[in-house]
């Protein structure tokens, strides 16, 4: 029952808010101190990640938990870069994939622009999340947040709208965290006719360039394995795979990354 009246609460709240579309002004970043989050190797590690990837002013003006997350992300996808192979071209496309709030903006942003490269490489990176509306804290929107978050990138737009409308080619596309369980998305505020994991990822695939890369996340062994199901049946090549933890910040389950490459 109390499932069924999750269900019909999405029903009626998210076109709500889709046709609202929930804006305020004055979002801002808390600039949290960042001292005493990091020890030891770890310092050293993030300090290794910040300068690498351009990211001093991100140190500077994010909250705590942003930053750390943001870090941990930054090193799950490099190493995805590595051992996949992944080689960007000089001037990069990108696709992010139902990004949420995009906290970790920045650190994607500077992994395009500089991962396998000793200049700055040019970057057009879309951001498309369907729930852009959701309202956060503050009354300000996930929108709200997301921009706030992305000031200051080049090249960078957030796009409110289903994933599934998106044309544009991209170079690499990632799909981090996608919702392919029901509870998950129930949970998350979306109704039920959204739950098309095996559409959505047919449609990102879509859209790579051939050579480009796919680039996908997964929380714990359960969604991993629904992941790489749903590659297999849309015929999709796994180049590598593998799970991923850090003491940059502590989840409670490993989060696994795969990647894809379309053929040339």
């Amino acid at each position: 029952m109390l499932q069924w009246l999750g269900w019909l609460r999405n029903e009626i709240d998210f076109p709500l808010r889709t046709w609202l579309r929930l804006r305020r002004k004055g979002c801002r970043l808390p600039c949290e101190e960042k001292g005493g989050l990091f020890q030891g190797t770890v310092g050293s590690e993030a300090d290794r990640l910040v300068t690498a990837y351009g990211l001093q002013r991100w140190r500077q003006v994010s909250g705590r938990q942003d930053y750390a997350a943001s870090l941990f992300y930054l090193q799950m996808l490099e190493r995805a870069f590595r051992e996949a192979g992944v080689a960007l071209p000089s001037t990069v496309s990108a696709l992010d994939a139902g990004c949420g709030d995009w906290f970790y903006v920045q650190a994607l942003h500077g992994l395009l622009s500089r991962y396998g490269t000793s200049t700055l490489r040019s970057v057009s990176l879309n951001g498309v999340e369907l729930d852009a509306y959701q309202p956060y804290e503050g009354l300000h929107s996930r929108m709200d947040w997301a921009l706030a978050f992305a000031e200051g990138l080049e090249g960078v737009r957030y796009l409110p709208q289903d994933i599934r409308r998106y044309q544009h080619p991209c170079d690499v596309a990632f799909l981090l965290f996608p919702f392919l369980m029901g509870d998950d998305l129930r949970r998350w505020g979306l109704p039920r006719r959204y739950l098309r994991p095996g559409e959505l990822l047919g449609h990102v695939w879509t859209r790579v360039e051939p050579g480009g890369w796919l680039v996908t996340a997964n929380l714990g062994e359960g969604e991993r394995d629904r992941q790489h199901q749903l590659l297999a049946d849309a015929g999709i090549p796994v180049v590598w795979w593998g799970g991923h933890e850090s003491p940059l910040y502590h989840y409670d389950s490993i989060r696994y990354v795969t990647v894809a490459r379309r053929a040339r």
